[in-house]
């Protein structure tokens, strides 16, 4: 075995940045006012690591590339049966079951994001029945990937959550050998600044803020009339 760096800094940072600003979302999604607030920012700022993580999966390291965990429906099939033999192969990224799981959970996170945006911006609250079905959904999705992470690293013994900490995994000399030089960190910071500053551009013409504001209030309104 051979320790190799394979996960960028880039990637690790957007991976834990997203892991805490979903589960803020998580955790505001029911309140109002402030808490409210608190969601509606946490959630635009999700979106802004999406568009972050859309350049990356394009300009980043080998393994942050959405081309390396595109796999064919027969390496797909063969790595689930081999998990059911209770036997899966390692892979230097993502294996072709974590490949599905990434790419499903960056989708329903962008649609959930956008549509939460929309309603907020265009104080559509009949879009929040959508909205909430959609964080449902990604539930379901973070609780199946969890356990997902949790069987793979049972099964194999590797140990993923901290490679995606320290970027490092133990890997065979076979697949070590395959391993190249990742991405410069300047093309993320420069990723990572075109991304900020069109941020902050939505955000002033959106009036976003106000936005919140706003639908907040009317939202708090329609539910002391409803009780």
């Amino acid at each position: 075995m051979q320790q190799v760096k394979v996960w960028d800094f880039a990637t690790r940072a957007f991976h834990w940045l997203l892991v805490t600003l979903v589960m803020l979302c998580f955790f505001t999604g029911e309140d109002e006012g402030l808490v409210f607030a608190v969601h509606a920012y946490a959630g635009f700022m999700v979106f802004m690591l999406l568009v972050f993580r859309l350049g990356w999966g394009v300009f980043g390291s080998r393994h942050s590339l959405f081309s390396d965990f595109v796999f064919s429906k027969a390496e797909i099939r063969n790595h689930a049966l081999s998990v059911l033999r209770l036997k899966p192969g390692q892979h230097a990224g993502h294996n072709p079951l974590g490949g599905l799981m990434i790419f499903a959970m960056l989708a329903v996170l962008a649609i959930t994001a956008i549509s939460g945006f929309v309603m907020v911006g265009g104080n559509l609250s009949w879009l929040e029945d959508i909205h909430e079905a959609l964080g449902s959904l990604m539930q379901i999705l973070v609780a199946a990937h969890i356990a997902g992470v949790i069987v793979e690293q049972v099964l194999t013994r590797e140990k993923l959550v901290q490679s995606m900490l320290t970027g490092f995994k133990n890997l065979p000399r076979e697949l070590a050998l395959k391993e190249r030089a990742l991405a410069p960190s300047w093309r993320a910071a420069v990723l990572a600044a075109a991304v900020i500053m069109m941020a902050v551009f939505v955000f002033d013409q959106a009036n976003y803020s106000g936005a919140v504001r706003e639908f907040a209030a009317q939202d708090n309104a329609g539910e002391h009339r409803d009780d």
